[in-house]
């Protein structure tokens, strides 16, 4: 859930608006909240995330709606970049190991996205 800085949750609504301001200004494609709830799942489970986890995280009453995303890195699993496993390097608990994986792409991909829209970007660590 998306939440308002006193803390009161967001409607649906609001967080789209909020998202889509933000994508508009950083010069990305306009994508919603549950494109980006669906992004997290599969990445998180393309990172090995166990899936009882993952349905915790996701907010999932059923396990096969949790499943599903499992079945999607099964199927569509590769071999990971080097920076996301760089990021995995020596962290030994398995929510932090996936949560440093999961923002290592993030970075990789505003680094990508930044190069080819010749926006200049400073990332830190």
């Amino acid at each position: 859930m998306v939440r308002r800085l006193d803390g009161t949750p967001k409607t649906d609504n609001d967080a789209d608006t909020a998202i889509r301001r933000i994508c508009r200004r950083a010069g990305l494609p306009v994508r919603y909240f549950h494109v980006l709830r669906h992004t997290f799942g599969t990445h998180a489970a393309l990172f090995g995330v166990n899936p009882w986890r993952l349905q915790a995280w996701l907010g999932h009453k059923r396990i096969d709606e949790t499943m599903i995303y499992v079945h999607v890195a099964e199927v569509h699993g590769r071999e990971l970049p080097e920076e996301i496993q760089r990021a995995a390097a020596g962290v030994t608990d398995p929510d932090a190991r996936v949560l440093a994986m999961l923002g290592a792409r993030g970075k990789t991909v505003a680094k990508t996205a930044a190069a080819g829209s010749g926006i200049s970007v400073a990332m830190t660590a």
